[in-house]
């Protein structure tokens, strides 16, 4: 049988393939299915299954499946069912899951000592700074879709606005796409604010060694259980890596504003919510890399935050830079840096 049941499939492919302009409803499939919303229901929570194969036809054609989605479908409900010739090897072995996590082993700082963040936002020179009250730092805005998401950006009244549709079964992480490039060594700090989300997997970050939306670290805010995760991906975000998972953050404020910082000095990165520190872990560096804020959207979930006060900070010493290196290098505890 495949890795995935009757139910759990009808549920993927039903918010996969939702038309927003005209959105399906559970009550619209089952009158076009010529059946009653109670049986779609049993299908849905996997109470009971279809009898025939031309029902099964008959839903795959109300959801616009391919003939290979349909062979799934088919074949979770009865193997003999399968109508457009997929091999059992093949359907068993699908995966339609696109998002993947992957824990990390170790990945933690070298250092039990970390910076001192008030003294090194205040002795660190500013290099980057925005405001929003124009867009002449060139932020992404108006509209960008990528066949999961639909991305509304906006500058107004002092905020940079991301409102994002999820169009996907899986949630979705879109970013604004700065021009903010990423220093070796750098202090990054937004002010973020959730507007509109309804579960706990709506919320906001800020993105770091990032190439768009198919490359980047991010760092992600849960607001409804003050929780925060670290993660990053290469491929299109097929499969992240987890270097913190929903860590507490209990100095989050859900619905009000929330300070982010991220405090890079190499690989070695420290995440802090509101001048809390939730984690310091070492991820791999980008020779060229980007800084921005981020969005991510539950499945069939319309989401909305707000950002201001974006800024990056970093050393101008050179001899602060080659002491950095040589601690760094010999991964030495690092009680200077709280002197910076």
């Amino acid at each position: 049988m495949t890795r995935y049941t009757f139910a759990e499939l009808l549920t993927v492919f039903f918010h996969l393939h939702q038309d927003l302009e005209t959105r399906k409803t559970q009550a619209g499939l089952a009158a076009a299915l010529g059946v009653s919303r109670r049986t779609l229901s049993g299908w849905f929570v996997g109470d009971y299954l279809p009898r025939t194969a031309e029902v099964v036809l008959r839903l795959a054609q109300a959801l616009c499946l391919t003939a290979f989605q349909t062979d799934l479908l088919l074949y979770a409900v009865d193997p003999a069912w399968v109508r457009y010739g997929t091999p059992a090897a093949v359907l068993e072995a699908a995966a339609i899951l696109r998002y993947r996590e992957e824990d990390v082993e170790g990945g933690e700082g070298g250092t039990d000592a970390f910076p001192a963040l008030a003294q090194i936002e205040q002795e660190w020179p500013v290099v980057f700074a925005d405001r929003f009250e124009s867009n002449y730092r060139r932020w992404g805005v108006g509209t960008k879709e990528n066949g999961m998401g639909r991305l509304e950006r906006s500058i107004r009244n002092g905020q940079y606005e991301l409102s994002l549709q999820n169009q996907y079964h899986e949630d979705v992480f879109m970013g604004g796409d700065s021009a903010c490039f990423a220093p070796d060594l750098y202090c990054l700090t937004v002010q973020a604010r959730l507007i509109q989300g309804a579960t706990d997997d709506d919320g906001y970050g800020l993105m770091f060694e990032s190439l768009g939306d198919e490359c980047y670290g991010f760092l992600r805010v849960r607001e409804q259980s003050r929780r925060a995760s670290v993660i990053q991906t290469f491929n299109g975000g097929d499969q992240a890596t987890v270097f913190l998972r929903r860590a507490p953050a209990p100095a989050l404020r859900p619905g009000e504003w929330n300070r982010l910082v991220i405090l890079a000095l190499f690989d070695e990165h420290w995440f802090y919510v509101n001048g809390a520190l939730i984690g310091h872990k070492v991820l791999p560096r980008l020779p060229y890399a980007r800084l921005d804020v981020g969005i991510v959207a539950a499945p069939g979930q319309h989401v909305i935050g707000h950002f201001c006060d974006f800024t990056v900070r970093t050393p101008t010493k050179i001899p602060l830079y080659s002491r950095l290196e040589q601690l760094i290098g010999r991964g030495q505890a690092l009680p200077e840096i709280a002197s910076f």
